[in-house]
Formats: C-alpha cells, sequence, structure tokens
C-alpha cells in the first residue's frame, strides 16, 4: 500500500523586482507526493535539495535542504552532486535547511535574489537515497550511495504563474562519487531510486 503525504515548503516575504513592476510578498508551496520507496533501505528519508536558476543555466539560490545535508552530516558531494557543483561555482550561501525527510512539512525561503517578472526561471529538484543498490549500481561500484541521485525540474515565468509543475519524470542523474555536477540525461539501470518521488509542484500563493 502507498503513503501519500505531503511535504509543504513555505517561502515567505520573498520579493520579486521586475524592470517595471514590483511584486510583493510572493509566497509559494513545494508540494511533494512520497513515493513507495521514500525510506531509504535502513529506515531513513532521502537527501533532498531544491534550487533556483535563470533560463540560462546560471545558479541563482538554494532554497531547500534537508538538515544532514546542510550541516555536512553526509557525504553531500555523492548524495546531492549536481546541486553541490551549482552552488560551489556559483560562490553563494546556503538557503535555511529543514529538519529531517520523514517530517510532513518544511520550511525554506529566498533572502536577496531578485527575479524579473516576466522572465523565464528553472526549479530543480534533486534527490538520494544512501544504501539504494541494485544489481547494476552495487557496493564495488557506487559506494554508499546505490543508484544515483535524481534530479527534476520544473519552468516558470516570475510574476505570471500561480502553479509550477516538476516534471515527474526525471531529467537524469547525477555522477555517483560526487566527482562532478554532470546530469546524464537517462534513467537506464535505475530501479527503486525512479520510486522515491511520485510528484512535485509548486504553487505560489
Amino acid at each position: 500500500m502507498k503513503y501519500l503525504s505531503y511535504i509543504f515548503i513555505l517561502f515567505g516575504c520573498i520579493s520579486f523586482f521586475g524592470c517595471k513592476e514590483e511584486i510583493k510578498n510572493s509566497n509559494m508551496d513545494l508540494i511533494v507526493t512520497k513515493g513507495e520507496a521514500w525510506s531509504e533501505p535502513k529506515g531513513y528519508g532521502p537527501q533532498l535539495v531544491l534550487w533556483l536558476e535563470d533560463n540560462g543555466g546560471n545558479y541563482i539560490s538554494t532554497l531547500f535542504i534537508t538538515q544532514k545535508s546542510a550541516k555536512k552530516n553526509f557525504n553531500r558531494p555523492e548524495a546531492l552532486p549536481v546541486w553541490e557543483h551549482k552552488k560551489n561555482n556559483s560562490q553563494k550561501l546556503d538557503a535555511v535547511s529543514g529538519a529531517t525527510t520523514q517530517a510532513p512539512s518544511y520550511k525554506g525561503h529566498i533572502n536577496k535574489d531578485l527575479l524579473v517578472s516576466g522572465n523565464k526561471y528553472n526549479v530543480f529538484l534533486e534527490i538520494n537515497n544512501s544504501f539504494d543498490y541494485n544489481d547494476f549500481w552495487h557496493e564495488t561500484n557506487s559506494g554508499v550511495n546505490g543508484q544515483p541521485s535524481l534530479v527534476y525540474c520544473g519552468t516558470f515565468s516570475a510574476g505570471q504563474e500561480d502553479r509550477i509543475e516538476i516534471s515527474s519524470n526525471p531529467i537524469g542523474y547525477g555522477s555517483v562519487d560526487g566527482s562532478n555536477g554532470t546530469i546524464t540525461n537517462e534513467t537506464k539501470n535505475l530501479t527503486t531510486a525512479l520510486k522515491i518521488l511520485n510528484e512535485a509542484h509548486i504553487i505560489i500563493k
């Protein structure tokens, strides 16, 4: 039986500054439906990060990251390699983290970043379970990770949409050893990793 629960990420006091107009106090909820493989084999939830890029692929801000990764209690380059390399290359600071992925809700926010009304932006969600081994990704070739992180994406126009769909199909997976930030655009040889997340969308209020 599949248990569905929701993660609400509330973004408070976010200001979007455009060339011609200013959109104040825009709040956002990220709603995630957990898949049947949400809990990793040892019983913990996955590592998860949400970040924002402009339409040219430039990193803007981390919107949310699970606490283990934020506090470096986890092997971050291995767990969330795409985000890790994007963030490090940008030299920008992390956002406030959430407590654990077992909790029903999380909070995060954008502090300083400027979005131009009408411009397109991409929201990326990267997720990974530790020890998620299968016949292809096993201990001898994937370390603690097992199957690599999966990356999902949604696109929106600032100030013009009230719902952002994050595709239920991943755009690819990250480096299994954390050595680079490349997204491999396929899902071949992935099994339970594809069942961590059912769907996700963002509501702009």
